[in-house]
């Protein structure tokens, strides 16, 4: 075990390739372990109670979360060791582009619900294609990226930053355009009522409008975060503080997991769709 104060990584070729620049914190890590595994397991329950098969990204980016956390914890006895950091940059990475997949869906499934498909920039079907597609090839760049430091190779290190940079910028991006479409759809939305709001206007839709704003907020700050992080490089003031990584990284996308717990889309989904229901029913009714 590395006992020094840091930075802290293997020594290859005479010149040393640097995994983190202090001792991860072993209680911090161990107890977003805690955070996340509850909050998983919470949206498990919802996703089979409410049956929201889109959430499958969600509970796979809590997954992700839980397993990447738990690698920090690893990295705190032993911060030389390559597992426990492929582990953490890896799954840490590639969390936030799982959750952001899902929130996008949900957008998609909120509008439709409410039968507010027309008041989007562009056709809901493929907007949330779209930004999925957008989204994976986000996730791509993350696994590529994070892999690569892992070989020792100067060369592979300043690839993977690159690599890194681009596919957090994208998803800043798409995210900015993304919190635009949410503030457009729900002014649209509050001017001039959907059919289905009309039947009911008890529906308490704003809610689940503000909360994909929200959350999309909070993936927005931690992208930017993390984006300069890569930028500054090795080094640099943000990669060389842990608080920086908790504070905007883990606490935001805790947040984000519990946000969709208070107020989960699959309710405003099932709401809608029973109130469809019932007035079709009505109607056959009424024709008999």
């Amino acid at each position: 075990m590395n006992t020094g104060d840091g930075p802290f990584g293997p020594v290859v070729n005479g010149t040393q390739i640097v995994f983190f620049e202090y001792r991860p914190n072993k209680a911090a890590g161990l107890s977003f372990v805690a955070v996340f595994g509850l909050a998983t397991v919470a949206h498990l329950v919802y996703f089979f109670w409410l049956r929201a098969w889109f959430f499958i990204p969600f509970i796979l980016g809590g997954v992700s979360e839980v397993f990447g956390y738990y690698g920090r914890a690893l990295a705190s006895d032993d911060p030389i060791k390559v597992g426990p950091f492929i582990l953490q940059n890896l799954l840490l990475l590639t969390a936030t582009p799982f959750l952001a997949a899902t929130v996008y869906m949900s957008f998609g499934r909120v509008t439709r619900a409410l039968e507010a498909q027309s008041y989007s920039f562009i056709s809901i079907r493929w907007m949330t294609k779209i930004y999925v597609l957008i989204d994976f090839g986000c996730i791509a760049s993350q696994l590529v990226g994070s892999v690569l430091p892992a070989s020792g190779n100067a060369d592979a290190i300043e690839k993977s930053r690159i690599i890194l940079i681009a596919g957090l910028v994208t998803q800043l991006a798409a995210l900015s355009l993304f919190i635009i479409t949410i503030w457009h759809v729900y002014r649209r939305i509050q001017r001039h009522l959907p059919i289905t709001l009309i039947k009911d206007p008890s529906v308490y839709w704003q809610n689940h409008f503000r909360a994909l704003a929200i959350v999309t907020l909070l993936m927005i700050i931690r992208s930017l975060v993390r984006s300069i992080e890569f930028l500054q490089g090795q080094g640099g003031f943000v990669i060389s503080h842990e608080a920086f990584i908790y504070v905007f990284d883990a606490a935001p996308m805790a947040l984000v997991m519990i946000i969709f717990l208070i107020i989960h889309p699959a309710r405003l989904v099932r709401d809608a769709r029973r109130l469809n229901r019932s007035d079709d029913d009505r109607v056959m009714l009424s024709s008999l």
